[in-house]
């Protein structure tokens, strides 16, 4: 039996295996048409999540119609009441403000179409909307801060004449969280995006319990008397250089930028790249939240001068479970075919991945660009501790290049820490079968027990497995299946339900067994 890699959320990111659902409705059967909503389509997110969209529905004969509300709430509220009088059978929407759509969503349900949201819902009903793929802004806020913590902490000179600007947005109340979130480097003590003193798990404590906050840094607090000052409204949808040229002019001693986002990242980092000798480059350093696009070139240029956008963009923490617009896509079928509660949940958080460009000289000379998901609490780490962290995920490192599917296979042959693979208990017999997910391929593993019990492990990608537990009788090479269940009580997702060939409300199924190989075959 493999080891597995934890996760922040596994009931949000199991969607990842709803590709598998059967499609129990047709284009034919209603409009066939799907609404999408973008607060904006020059955002790598919009694009990548729009375009998974039309790849999910468009070959199942559904019209998949994408608008863009250029960041205006009115035309966005208008484009929802369009696609309702157009009989949409679904609306996905990424919203402008959310707190500003609750009535129009609602008249919408009221029409008969099923609602997705991409983001927060804010203080909205539920009522408005089947399911939401929501992010924790808060929480990506603060791991932005505990990657910016762990670079200057390691690279910056504590007497060193340098300062620190912030670069956020107030144009949602998501973005406000976020970057409320990036202010926590500099709180001492561990707080709620209310204020209020929590511990690690969240829950909130008295003044007289606070506990030290992971992610505060002493020698950005030092340098940021007053965050008001320190910070500078950006454009999330535009080239910031012009900002950040205004940031550095204003005070030219700035050297650490820690963005809303990973464009304003990118595009600071390129004007660095442009405007200053090589030989201050070195001392500059962005910090941001997103990377969905190209801006992993300017991460991996951080870490080499030979491969990458040369850059000092130097960490970032990634929201959606290594693909955001997949798993929007897995949920948004979900919905069209599938059944609350049993294929899918209301609220379905994101994973957050993070991001630290690894230099050569702690890695026995090979770079790494390394990943893992995030726990559910805030943790600081040293590179070193990175180093060391089980689990790790290698986007690209020096000698193999990319492995952009980011699977448990490929991270090891680009140069991952390689663990030994868990021998079967006693009188255990394990199968695998590798299926074509929805984010590449996935492998299932079986282990049929001589107690006549079994354990399912079954991964929605590399990076996530739930494991179901049951009962199995066997006649020759056919194995029936019987009851299973997740084994984490926790879960949402009580029952398999996301795999064509397991009854998703029994959790029974057939599978073909191949003794010599040490594989299985699912009975459809």
């Amino acid at each position: 039996m493999k080891k597995m890699i934890s996760v922040l959320t596994a009931a949000g990111l199991v969607l990842a295996g709803a590709a598998g659902l059967p499609a129990t409705a047709s284009a034919e059967e209603g409009s066939g048409l799907i609404g999408v909503c973008m607060q904006n389509m020059t955002s790598s997110i919009s694009e990548l999540e729009a375009q998974a969209l039309k790849d999910m529905f468009e070959p199942m004969g559904y019209e998949v119609q994408v608008v863009s509300a250029d960041d205006s709430v009115s035309t966005q509220t208008q484009q929802i009441q369009n696609f309702s009088l157009m009989d949409a059978e679904m609306l996905v929407v990424l919203p402008c403000e959310i707190e500003t759509l609750e009535d129009v969503l609602l008249e919408a349900k009221e029409y008969g179409t099923k609602v997705v949201i991409s983001g927060g819902t804010g203080s909205i009903s539920e009522d408005c909307y089947d399911a939401v793929s929501a992010d924790d802004e808060y929480m990506i806020g603060m791991y932005v801060a505990s990657i910016a913590k762990t670079w200057v902490e390691e690279n910056m000179d504590p007497a060193g004449d340098w300062d620190v600007s912030f670069l956020s947005s107030t144009i949602s109340a998501d973005a406000k969280s976020r970057c409320l979130g990036e202010a926590q480097i500099i709180e001492p003590y561990l707080k709620n995006e209310e204020g209020e003193y929590v511990n690690l798990m969240g829950d909130v404590l008295e003044e007289a319990d606070k506990i030290e906050n992971p992610v505060y840094c002493q020698m950005i607090a030092e340098r940021v008397e007053n965050i008001s000052k320190a910070t500078t409204e950006m454009d999330i949808s535009g080239d910031n250089r012009s900002v950040v040229a205004g940031v550095l002019t204003d005070n030219p001693n700035v050297r650490v930028i820690i963005g809303y986002n990973s464009l304003v990242s990118t595009a600071g980092s390129q004007y660095i790249m442009d405007t200053y000798p090589e030989d201050e480059q070195e001392e500059f350093a962005f910090f941001s939240a997103g990377v969905m696009g190209d801006e992993y070139e300017y991460l991996i240029g951080a870490v080499s001068d030979d491969a990458g956008t040369k850059s000092v963009f130097r960490g970032a923490c990634q929201f959606g479970g290594g693909d955001a617009a997949a798993t929007l896509a897995n949920l948004a079928k979900a919905v069209m075919f599938g059944e609350e509660g049993v294929d899918y949940g209301k609220n379905n958080p994101n994973s957050i991945g993070l991001y630290y460009p690894v230099t050569a000289e702690l890695n026995n000379g090979i770079a790494e660009l390394v990943c893992f998901d995030s726990a559910s609490f805030i943790e600081a780490y040293t590179y070193e501790d990175i180093l060391a962290k089980e689990g790790l995920m290698v986007y690209w490192d020096s000698e193999n290049g990319y492995n952009e599917n980011m699977q448990e296979t490929a991270a090891q042959e680009a140069g991952a820490p390689k663990e030994e693979a868990d021998a079967p208990e006693d009188g255990t017999a394990a199968y695998t079968y590798e299926n074509d997910g929805a984010m590449g391929k996935e492998t299932l593993e079986i282990d049929l027990k001589e107690d006549g019990t079994c354990q399912f492990f079954l991964p929605g990608n590399a990076m996530i497995t739930d494991i179901y537990e049951g009962t199995y009788t066997r006649e020759g090479d056919e194995v029936k299946i019987e009851g299973l269940r997740n084994i984490d009580t926790s879960s949402e997702y009580t029952i398999p339900g996301l795999w064509p060939f397991i009854d998703g409300t029994s959790g029974n199924c057939g599978i073909i067994v191949d003794d010599a190989a040490g594989t299985f075959t699912p009975q459809e």
